[in-house]
């Protein structure tokens, strides 16, 4: 049941991302971030007081809540913004392939160092027949000879804070440790949650992890980011959507996170769930008329592999 929450975890996210796509051009992605784990807390209090797990929060040692909350903060909060300022300095087709190899690679190593979680020559494997599959779904052909259009300027006031920097442009000493930053922030976050949450119950951790980030990412929005983050609070009709896929995504999703992390351990969660962006294509081809090419064939059929390969 773990793997299946790992999955679905994805899913969830992947419809998350494909609704909040217009609003991603118009709001900056950590005041986005933010408000949609601060909405997603809200409705945990209720799920957590219908599950019964309330206890486990009373009888868990005060450490094990501390570092619940650490994880959240480390990895949506500080983890997120490495990455956010990754994809703003170094764009996506050198951030996501490389930040996410590392996230998978570390989680699974030290999963089985230091967690002593179970070992299979699938899961490093699955892993790499998952990095291959999602690299050619997110990398594009190369085009050398395609010359890039102009940017235009948004009509929102908000700032965009991502831009995707040209493909030729080195990272150079500090870009190379942002991205490490970045994939070692998210392993650590993951595996820190794995081995803290001892008896406390899946859904009692997501409601103390998912708020923990969000004050992470809210507090950063309020001190660098106040234009960005009063601009949606002037549109009710953009802050119900980014509340209602708080309520939705972000709450479902963190849940069948935890919940994955706790009973299938964190190497499969985090190879599992970094499945979101394949499990995203049907969806975008359905709802944006996104076009479905063969390397998007070719890199689905490397992630179906990677999963039987981890699942068996």
């Amino acid at each position: 049941m773990g793997e299946l929450a790992a999955l679905l975890a994805a899913l969830t996210w992947s419809a998350t991302s494909v609704a909040l796509t217009s609003l991603s051009t118009r709001t900056s992605p950590v005041v986005l971030s933010g408000l949609r784990l601060g909405f997603g807390a809200l409705a945990m209090p209720l799920i957590l007081w219908a599950s019964g797990e309330s206890s486990t929060i009373a009888d868990a040692p005060l450490s094990t809540v501390a570092q619940v909350v650490a994880s959240g903060a480390l990895g949506y909060g500080l983890g997120d913004t490495l990455y956010i300022l990754a994809l703003n300095r170094l764009g996506m087709q050198r951030t996501f392939p490389v930040s996410m190899a590392l996230y998978i690679g570390l989680t699974v190593i030290f999963g089985v160092l230091l967690l002593d979680e179970p070992f299979s020559w699938g899961l490093p494997a699955g892993a790499l027949l998952i990095g291959a599959g999602i690299s050619l779904i997110v990398i594009p052909a190369a085009a050398p000879d395609r010359v890039p259009p102009p940017a235009v300027a948004a009509p929102d006031p908000a700032p965009v804070l991502v831009r995707s920097a040209p493909v030729s442009a080195p990272p150079g000493p500090a870009g190379y440790a942002l991205l490490g930053g970045v994939g070692i922030t998210w392993a650590a976050a993951t595996l820190w949650l794995a081995a803290a949450s001892g008896d406390l119950g899946a859904i009692a951790a997501g409601t103390i992890r998912t708020p923990a980030g969000a004050v992470a990412l809210l507090g950063f929005a309020l001190a660098f980011q106040r234009p960005a983050l009063a601009a949606p609070l002037r549109d009710p009709r953009r802050l119900g959507a980014i509340a209602l896929a708080g309520l939705v995504g972000t709450t479902i999703g963190s849940l069948l996170y935890v919940y994955a992390v706790v009973t299938a351990g964190a190497a499969r969660t985090a190879i599992l769930s970094s499945t979101s962006p394949l499990l995203a294509l049907p969806l975008s081809v359905a709802f944006l008329g996104e076009r479905l090419t063969r390397r998007i064939l070719a890199g689905t059929l490397l992630c179906v592999a990677g999963i039987v390969l981890v699942v068996l």
